[in-house]
């Protein structure tokens, strides 16, 4: 009894932690979501952001990295992300 309580346990931090770990779309950019990448992408540029790699946006002015995430050719979801996944680093990413 005392390893499935531990599963159990264990399985709900997991759910927690996958479901806390999910940042919200900036509002600049959450009406992305659902739209066509190849439209969005314009979108994010207009906006500010540059893709620096692998789906991770940086806008210069805001100081803002969001991740996003393509699923059947469409923006499944934008997520603020460490500055860090931008490659922004330092003191300036800190502020």
């Amino acid at each position: 009894m005392t390893r499935r309580l531990q599963f159990l346990a264990a399985l709900a931090f997991a759910t927690l932690s996958v479901s806390t770990a999910q940042a919200k779309a900036p509002a600049d950019v959450a009406d992305l979501v659902g739209a066509r990448a190849p439209g969005a992408e314009t979108a994010m540029q207009s906006r500010g952001y540059t893709n620096v790699k692998n789906n991770n946006w940086w806008n210069d002015g805001s100081k803002i990295c969001v991740k996003v995430k393509v699923s059947q050719g469409k923006y499944a979801s934008i997520a603020k992300v460490a500055a860090s996944s931008c490659g922004q680093g330092g003191k300036s990413a800190a502020k």
